[in-house]
This record gives C-alpha cells, sequence and structure tokens, in this order.
C-alpha cells in the first residue's frame, strides 16, 4: 500500500510538473490581408490555404491588418471577405496600424491616428461576432526607438484598451517569401530551406528560453499572410507539432509570467521579446550563434 501511495504521488507530481512546463505557442500572422500586393483572389488563394491548414491542425490564430491594404488597388469588398473568413474559421484579427509605417520614424500623434484608423473595419467585424477586438502588433517590431516615445505610446494602446502582441519565435518567412517571387522555379528548394531554418531558429529560441528561464516558456510565433507560408503551412505545423507543441491562443500564451519580465531594449530595430529581456538582464545569450536564413 505504502509502495502504491509513493508511485501515485510520484506520477502526479510528474504530471503536475509536466502540465505546468509543457510545450505551448501562439500562431500570430502580419499583414493581412496578404503580404503580396496582388489581386484580391490571389490574396483570397493565400488565406483560404492558411485556414485550411489552421483548421487541419486545430490551431487558433490571430491575423493582425493593416487596412490601407483593402483600399489598395480597389476590390476593397472582396478583401474585406477574406477578413471575415478568419472569423468565420473561428480565428481572430488584430490592429496592425493602418499604413505599416515605423513608430520611431513616424511623428507619435501621426502614428497614433494611424492606429485608431487602422481599426475601422476589423474591429467592427469582430464585435459583429462577439468577439473581443484587443490586439495590437507593432509594424517591424519596432516599439518606438526612445524610451519616451515609447512610454507615450504604451500610454495611448492602454487608454486604447490594446494589449501588445509581442514575438518570441521569428523564422524570417518574408525573406523566403521574397526569395520565393524572385525564384519561382526553385519553389521547393526555397520552402525546404525555409523549412530547416525554421527547426535551427526553434532551437536556438528553446536553448535561450532554457538558459534566461531554466525553461521552455510558451512562445509567440511571428508569421506573415504570405505566398511561401500558404504553401508549406502544413509542414510549418506538423514541424511544430514534432518539436512538441501545442497550438494555443494567444491569450493562453501571455498568461505566461515570462511576459511580465522588465523590458529595458529601446532601440529601433525590431528583435524577438527574448532578446529584449536578455539585453535587460545584462545579455547571457550569445545572439551572433542566431541562425541566419540560407537564401542561396
Amino acid at each position: 500500500m505504502l509502495r502504491m501511495k509513493i508511485i501515485t504521488s510520484a506520477l502526479l507530481i510528474a504530471f503536475t510538473c509536466g502540465m505546468a512546463y509543457a510545450k505551448e505557442i501562439a500562431l500570430t500572422f502580419d499583414d493581412l490581408p496578404a503580404q503580396e500586393d496582388v489581386s484580391a483572389q490571389e490574396q483570397k488563394e493565400i488565406n483560404d490555404r492558411i485556414l485550411n491548414s489552421l483548421q487541419s491542425f486545430n490551431a487558433p490564430a490571430i491575423g493582425f491588418v493593416n487596412e490601407s491594404k483593402l483600399t489598395n488597388k480597389g476590390e476593397t469588398s472582396e478583401k474585406i471577405a477574406i477578413l471575415k473568413s478568419w472569423i468565420d474559421k473561428r480565428q481572430c484579427l488584430g490592429n496592425h496600424t493602418y499604413s505599416h509605417n515605423a513608430l520611431s520614424t513616424t511623428d507619435l500623434d501621426d502614428f497614433q491616428n494611424d492606429v485608431i484608423k487602422g481599426a475601422m473595419i476589423s474591429k467592427e467585424l469582430m464585435h459583429n461576432a462577439g468577439l473581443s477586438y484587443r490586439y495590437f502588433r507593432h509594424p517591424y517590431l519596432d516599439t518606438g526607438g526612445s524610451k519616451e516615445k515609447r512610454d507615450l505610446f504604451d500610454k495611448f494602446l492602454k487608454i486604447q484598451g490594446y494589449v501588445i502582441a509581442p514575438a518570441t519565435i521569428d523564422t524570417d518567412d518574408w525573406k523566403f517569401n521574397r526569395e520565393l517571387h524572385k525564384n519561382p522555379n526553385a519553389k521547393k528548394q526555397i520552402i525546404q530551406n525555409y523549412l530547416e531554418h525554421t527547426k535551427r531558429k526553434f532551437r536556438f529560441y528553446e536553448h535561450a528560453s532554457h538558459k534566461m528561464f531554466g525553461r521552455n516558456i510558451k512562445h509567440v510565433w511571428l508569421l506573415h499572410a504570405n505566398l511561401i507560408n500558404s504553401l508549406a503551412m502544413d509542414d510549418l505545423l506538423k514541424l511544430a507539432s514534432e518539436f512538441g507543441y501545442k497550438f494555443v491562443s494567444l491569450d493562453a500564451v501571455l498568461n505566461d509570467k515570462a511576459y511580465s519580465e522588465p523590458d529595458y531594449y529601446y532601440d529601433a530595430f525590431g528583435v524577438s521579446w527574448l532578446y529584449r529581456w536578455d539585453y535587460t538582464r545584462g545579455k547571457i545569450i550569445d545572439w551572433s550563434q542566431e541562425p541566419e536564413p540560407n537564401l542561396s
């Protein structure tokens, strides 16, 4: 009986610890309706492939919208329908500003107006579906370039009811997407290079997380609504699953206490939040070892 109690207790502890440190990741997609300046039909095809893959893996996601893209070159109603398709597939939308300008190089009042303008359609779509519209993602992950500007903008976001969407994992998809458009005949090799790079990036960020926190924190993966992700999404989600990740909402990830870490990184250049926290702590991670994309 005593032996059974000991075994039961050990299993309970193992289960509890396993739950506490389970691998979880939130998927975020920037630049909706699409990173590419292509027809609404092509944008729809990109989004349909991404959404179908997410549905196949039962993966929640949030798409951050640049509403200037909805009116660029017309086809506005068709592009709004793309946003609605995200909500119809039980995904969420967030604010990525109207124009996708960098905060550090834009007048603060102008930038704040751009945030307000960037919510006009997406917010209504979310509210019509009974969903909360509250996440903001900085274009280029540029949080202001100075403490004063960042503090003022953060105060504005709080007044507007926004929560900042951080990113800990950035797999450079936009660089591979650019390469794919330059050299479409090499599609297979470019996608393979992208997948291999993603594996290396996952390993690097996990190592950094363990070194900083003694565990693998819950992660936020920065992606874009673009062609390469639409073609590789099944493989990307399979890759993350093979790393042991469960796909969860951004809400769930931000419950990790790591996201309450102080951040004293004020440079304009956008970086992973892991870098921000490490910079604040005095830099114990060798960031020169962060993998670079193989675009050859």
